[in-house]
């Protein structure tokens, strides 16, 4: 009896995230050292056929984003654009966390039980508000994480430590109810929440950075605020075939 051998099934490669293959305007984009949160704008204004909206951690000593440049020739598309960034930051990662939302943030806040977005909040609600509003003051409406970023502490009123530009709009409100949820997974669900809005409106994706102070009762400076990362043509959907 002569028994053929058996081949070692070979695994399909695993498919890409659909956002990451949204292509690019079909020309060069050229931007040379230039602040991390601006190149995410450069890249998400430049997408067509869809859109990306991204979450933003920033950790330095400085409290100052990392400077990339972006080098893109024609052809070139979201998942090209992110992989350049992100080389140019060590320590740094991405990782599409819903049909179109993406966090940036350093690996080790992964394994970091202080990260402030990792606070759980058992429930969240947020009614008619404008998402603007969350985005750079979420301490306002996150009371858990409020109480992380001012301690208890006796003696005179010390600085919280904690900054974020005010944005007020006069379009659309968001509605949300949450329960278990992180302070990242908050934001990111604000953003989405805002895919809901008519196309003069476009959605906005957000930014934390934390410079750590060890003399500080907050840890370090604790800054907020949104990232504009969508294209005017955020709504018009992939042509179809044919």
């Amino acid at each position: 009896i002569l028994a053929a051998p058996i081949r070692p099934q070979e695994k399909e490669p695993a498919s890409e995230p659909s956002v990451l293959a949204l292509p690019l305007f079909p020309a060069s984009l050229v931007r040379p050292g230039i602040p991390l949160p601006r190149a995410l704008e450069e890249v998400g204004s430049s997408v067509r056929n869809g859109y990306a909206l991204f979450g933003l951690e920033v950790r330095s000593s400085d409290g100052q984003a990392p400077i990339v440049s972006l080098n893109l020739q024609p052809g070139s598309n979201l998942g090209d654009a992110l992989r350049q960034i992100i080389d140019q930051v060590p320590g740094y990662k991405f990782k599409v966390v819903s049909e179109h939302m993406i966090n940036i943030y350093p690996v080790r806040a992964e394994n970091d039980s202080q990260d402030v977005l990792k606070t759980l909040v058992p429930e969240f609600n947020a009614v008619n508000v404008d998402p603007g509003r969350i985005f750079t003051r979420p301490e306002d409406f996150i009371p858990e994480l409020a109480a992380r970023l001012t301690p208890k502490r006796t003696g005179p009123p010390q600085p919280s430590g904690v900054f974020g530009n005010v944005f007020e709009g006069n379009g659309p409100k968001v509605t949300l109810h949450l329960k278990n949820v992180s302070v990242r997974e908050i934001l990111n669900a604000v953003s989405e929440a805002m895919e809901q809005f008519p196309p003069k409106y476009s959605p906005v994706g957000w930014i934390y950075t934390f410079q750590p102070d060890s003399n500080s009762p907050a840890g370090g400076k604790h800054s907020w605020s949104f990232l504009f990362c969508a294209p005017r043509t955020w709504k018009e959907a992939a042509p179809g075939p044919g």
